[in-house]
């Protein structure tokens, strides 16, 4: 299978962002009003369920490089309605879901994967079935709970499941498996923007803060070679992420890695610098909390880095970029709202935070990906 997430050039990179963004406000002004704000209602909900429901079922998996109807699937997943399974495929097949070639009968329509149902395959390079398992069908529940939590001033999730999602993940270890390696099918997406756009050779050692599985690592440090790294993350967590490397990597990558129990809420938990040219990297962690646990991260990081002339904060987030940004982007943002009382911030809201917590602003590297990558000095 074809790695789909190769990057294209910085120029058709640029021209594709806008062009999107063009066709995804075009329906607005094609349909009436009435009918356009019932499909994004509607819409939304359906296609997520149709997708939550082929993922649940396997469907690319049994598929694979096959053609087949609805009935000869029904046979392998043993489902006893083909009909009704024939409806969902079609359904999926006609927002662009899977590839359908029409029979004279529905009966007869075979299905084949797509582009974008292959990547439901757990087989294929960029999978994304655990970012669907492992956080959307969580999620379910709590976005309807928006408005009662905007009148509460109280976090969505928190009120649909008695509990906030990091106790939640606790007492599901199962879920917190998901949810881990949803985290490390995420890297995949957007991981070769980030390792090909910003220079991670002028480091010696890269810290990654709240690493999961360290995925993200792992693929940094085989690109290279005289990197070395850390994986720093809650001991339940770290437990697995080893045990994940001894099963999946080279002695070579393993041999450069340390794994530590951190949780950088407490003071004086996370590595200190003793190295020069460190780098302490929070990847899409700072979005999962509000600004006041923010400076306590931030205090904690500048805590850790003391004196060190050369380390430097690298802050992997979705940056926004103002109202015509990516949609896909304060959706994001929304499902921080819902999920753990977090928010995507601007390059502006990032500056201040970083400001007020004895750190500053340098840079913001752009990467061909939804990623920004934030470069922060100790002051």
């Amino acid at each position: 299978m074809r790695d789909s997430s190769n990057l294209p050039p910085w120029f058709a990179f640029t021209f594709g962002f806008k062009a999107f963004k063009l066709l995804e406000l075009f329906p607005n002004w094609a349909l009436p009003p009435p009918v356009r704000l019932v499909e994004l209602a509607l819409g939304g909900l359906h296609k997520s369920q149709v997708i939550v429901g082929i993922d649940d079922l396997g469907i690319a998996d049994a598929l694979g490089d096959s053609a087949q109807t609805a009935q000869q699937l029904a046979a392998t997943l043993g489902i006893q309605d083909a009909d009704k399974l024939c409806r969902l495929l079609t359904a999926a097949a006609a927002f662009g879901v899977l590839a359908a070639r029409q029979g004279s009968e529905r009966s007869n329509i075979t299905f084949r994967n797509n582009a974008l149902s292959a990547v439901l395959r757990k087989d294929h390079p960029n999978t994304v079935t655990h970012t669907i398992k492992g956080g959307m069908q969580s999620l379910y529940m709590p976005f309807n709970y928006i408005a009662e939590g905007l009148r509460q001033d109280r976090v969505p999730f928190d009120i649909a499941h008695g509990q906030d999602m990091w106790q939640y993940l606790k007492n599901n270890p199962e879920m917190e498996h998901e949810f881990s390696l949803a985290m490390a099918s995420q890297d995949k997406m957007g991981i070769h923007g980030l390792l090909t756009d910003y220079d991670w050779s002028q480091h010696s050692r890269v810290i990654d803060v709240g690493a999961a599985y360290g995925t993200f690592l792992a693929a940094m440090l085989k690109q290279h070679p005289t990197l070395s790294g850390v994986v720093c993350d809650l001991s339940q967590v770290v437990e697995k992420a080893e045990q994940h490397w001894q099963s999946k990597y080279p002695s070579s990558m393993i041999n450069r890695t340390s794994f530590v129990e951190c949780d950088f809420l407490k003071s004086g938990m996370l590595p200190k610098a003793d190295q020069a040219r460190e780098a302490y990297v929070l990847r899409d962690i700072l979005h999962d909390w509000s600004d006041d646990k923010v400076r306590v991260i931030l205090r904690n990081l500048r805590q850790a880095i003391g004196d060190s002339p050369s380390a430097v904060v690298l802050l992997v987030e979705s940056v926004l970029q103002g109202i015509t940004d990516l949609s896909v982007k304060y959706l994001l943002d929304i499902t921080m709202l819902v999920a753990v009382d977090g928010k995507e911030r601007t390059e502006q809201e990032f500056s201040q935070l970083l400001q007020e917590t004895g750190v500053h602003l340098k840079t913001v590297h752009q990467t061909r990906g939804l990623y920004r990558v934030v470069e922060a000095l100790p002051v």
